[in-house]
């Protein structure tokens, strides 16, 4: 009989393991704020904007530092600001990630031709009928910085709030001014080339970008055609999913995006 117990208890023991019960890594709500502040004092990075924060609940994981920060603020508009030694240097937190429709900007940079070298399958953050992807965008100097961004086919680049200019190391000075139509009218753009767009781990060098003052993007920022016309694109609606693969011509053209809605 004990050695039968001894086999139940096992049994039961397993069960609730099964169940997640004593799993590692399991996610744990913690009040975002003062989380933020602890990961802050422990690892050395500075924080800005935690005020919109206040009573806020999010998912802490047992994870690497930079893993957990987009865990747990996956639900923000925010900026992770990497040093030079590649660890985090500033958490920027910015508010909640919109769900208002931004306009369609249209301004037809000049595309690069480097070419995409594998598929990409994103989850998406779904708004209504909106999705948007975490990306990682590069600057000069190496600088990276993690970014919420609406998937928008009818955007001819990479379209980012102005504020963005100096968290990626680039110099205002350097970037051309352009005139281009919003769905708020005519608006003045700063136009330049991102050093990279990571999705997922796959670098894409070389990206034309256009920064607009926030009142004129009205959302966090869009992922353009200069991304997305190097792939052919499926989102599944039902599984929030965005794949990427790449053109068979290997270049960036808009006449190749296939745009899919999967429903399964």
């Amino acid at each position: 009989m004990k050695g039968l117990s001894r086999h139940l208890f096992s049994c039961a023991l397993a069960s609730l393991m099964l169940l997640g019960m004593g799993k590692p890594g399991t996610a744990a709500q913690v009040e975002i704020g003062p989380e933020l502040n602890r990961l802050s004092a422990a690892h050395g990075f500075s924080v800005s904007g935690v005020e919109v924060l206040e009573d806020e609940r999010g998912r802490s994981e047992d994870v690497d530092l930079y893993r957990r920060l987009r865990v747990l603020l996956e639900r923000f508009d925010h900026i992770l600001v990497h040093g030079a030694d590649g660890e985090v240097a500033r958490v920027i937190i910015m508010g909640r990630t919109s769900a208002n429709p931004p306009p369609k900007l249209q301004i037809n940079p000049e595309s690069s031709a480097d070419s995409a070298s594998g598929q990409i399958e994103l989850e998406t953050i779904r708004e209504g009928a909106q999705h948007s992807v975490r990306v990682t965008l590069e600057g000069t100097g190496g600088r990276r910085v993690d970014r919420v961004l609406l998937i928008d086919t009818g955007a001819d680049a990479v379209v980012l709030p102005a504020s963005m200019i100096e968290p990626l190391g680039l110099d205002q000075a350097s970037l051309s001014e352009r005139e281009v139509q919003t769905a708020n009218g005519r608006a003045q753009a700063l136009m330049g080339t991102l050093e990279a767009v990571w999705l997922d781990g796959e670098r894409l060098p070389k990206v034309a970008v256009a920064f607009l003052d926030v009142d004129k993007l009205g959302a966090s920022g869009l992922l353009g055609m200069s991304v997305l016309g190097r792939y052919q694109m499926t989102i599944d609606d039902e599984n929030n999913r965005l794949m990427l693969t790449p053109n068979r011509g290997g270049g960036s053209s808009t006449s190749s995006l296939e745009t899919q809605a999967v429903s399964r």
